[in-house]
């Protein structure tokens, strides 16, 4: 389950109802204090109800076909089935959103909370990579038997406290286990370390320098 305060509350966005007209949409994207905004979640009239998005791009491609601006946001309306709940889990949230620069988060009343950004969850993925708290990340390829993660693990422990570790296969390749760890590049730690795993056929695809990312 992801965490509320990862979510922008209803309280601070720009939003318009079903019953906007599309000038009227128009007009707030034209402000100069929404030059950032590339697209509002559409609420029913009692702003309790998730309607669907409204994208600039879909309004002035509509302004630019000579379409009737007084048609209600609803006419070009996308995104109408993408929502996740304030109580849905991780998977869900991440597979819901890939697309989306946001996705409308509801309650466990059906009622619009707000909304849960891709740059949130860039910043979820991050913090659950420890990469604020790790100095390296090194990547471990398997030899895909069972044991072997446990294996690498028991090695590295010899050495280092695991930060966060994060599985990654590639079609055709071994499994890789990315290993964040507290070590700073280049330390005699870490050396010894990747001539342990290397001495017990562990290959180190890559060491990569945390510290550039904080």
């Amino acid at each position: 389950m992801f965490q509320k305060s990862l979510v922008i509350p209803k309280s601070q966005l720009t939003t318009v109802t079903e019953n906007t007209t599309i000038q009227e949409v128009y007009d707030i994207f034209d402000n100069p204090d929404n030059a950032h905004t590339r697209t509002m979640p559409i609420l029913d009239e009692s702003g309790r109800l998730f309607r669907g998005n409204i994208y600039k791009q879909h309004v002035f491609e509509h302004i630019a076909k000579g379409g009737d601006m007084s048609l209600p946001a609803t006419a070009i309306m996308r995104n109408s089935t993408k929502f996740i709940y304030t109580t849905s889990k991780f998977y869900e949230v991440f597979f819901a959103i890939r697309d989306l620069p946001f996705i409308a988060v509801l309650d466990e009343n059906h009622q619009f909370y707000g909304i849960f950004t891709h740059d949130a969850l860039m910043d979820l993925l991050s913090q659950s990579w420890s990469v604020r708290s790790g100095g390296v990340a090194i990547a471990v390829a398997t030899h895909n038997k069972q044991g072997d993660l446990s294996k690498i693990s028991k090695i590295i422990t010899r050495y280092s406290n695991v930060e966060s570790l994060l599985t990654i296969r590639s079609e055709g390749k071994p499994l890789t286990v990315l290993f964040t760890l507290p070590l700073q590049a280049e330390s005699e730690q870490l050396d010894k370390l990747i001539k342990h795993l290397e001495k017990k056929q562990y290959t180190v695809d890559s060491v990569e320098n945390l510290n550039r990312f904080k």
